[in-house]
């Protein structure tokens, strides 16, 4: 009998709430990839949570218990970075309000991360972090304000967890769209790096988030 996965080449699987609720297996989940690792199947882990570097991702899926590689990774904070670095020239200033992940991604990317709107960015990037706090959404107000460009690495307003759904990057997206007379759908200058989850609440509705430039 032909299986459903016979008919695919790569199998992209998302992690929150679909792998792993925060440091918890979904049941069943080890058991199916682990699974699709034996019968050799290519594989590879997508997430929009900005917090973690592919390299703790990875780490997390091994401490459940599945094989995983940090090239096997692919986060929103890469989108993000990448989508930075065709737009503004090499060396530029760009405001991160998310983690050290986060920052580390536009670093690599050949930008310089900064956290004060006086250092004049060229860009605000925005990403899921949970010791993101209001002075971080204030800075950003004013930079986007002054006219940086605004990249959310996703506009999932909730983040699901053991507990039930937490507020998400979508939520201080939201919050720093008081920034802006128009909020960020219709601001000008937003982008939306990423983010296609089965629960994705962006302006353009589920599915890939939409791109304003």
């Amino acid at each position: 009998m032909t299986a459903l996965v016979d008919g695919y080449d790569l199998v992209i699987l998302d992690l929150d709430g679909v792998v792993y609720l925060d440091t918890e297996p979904v049941p069943g989940a080890v058991d199916t990839v682990n699974r699709l690792h034996e019968i050799g199947k290519p594989l590879a882990y997508a997430t929009n949570n900005a917090a973690r570097r592919p390299e703790e991702v990875a780490a997390h899926l091994v401490q459940l218990g599945i094989p995983a590689t940090a090239d096997e990774i692919v986060t929103s904070p890469q989108a993000a970075a990448a989508l930075l670095a065709e737009r503004l020239p090499a060396g530029s200033a760009v405001l991160v309000v998310g983690t050290d992940a986060l920052a580390a991604e536009v670093a690599g990317a050949g930008l310089k991360p900064v956290s004060s709107a006086d250092d004049r960015p060229a860009a605000v990037v925005q990403g899921y972090g949970p010791r993101v706090g209001w002075p971080d959404l204030a800075e950003a107000c004013v930079a986007v304000r002054g006219g940086a460009l605004w990249v959310a690495t996703n506009a999932d307003r909730t983040l699901p967890s053991p507990r039930g759904p937490l507020p998400g990057n979508g939520a201080l997206v939201a919050a720093c769209s008081s920034g802006r007379r128009s909020g960020p759908a219709r601001g000008g200058r937003w982008s939306s790096a990423t983010g296609w989850t089965p629960t994705s609440t962006a302006p353009g509705g589920p599915g890939w988030t939409a791109c304003w430039c």
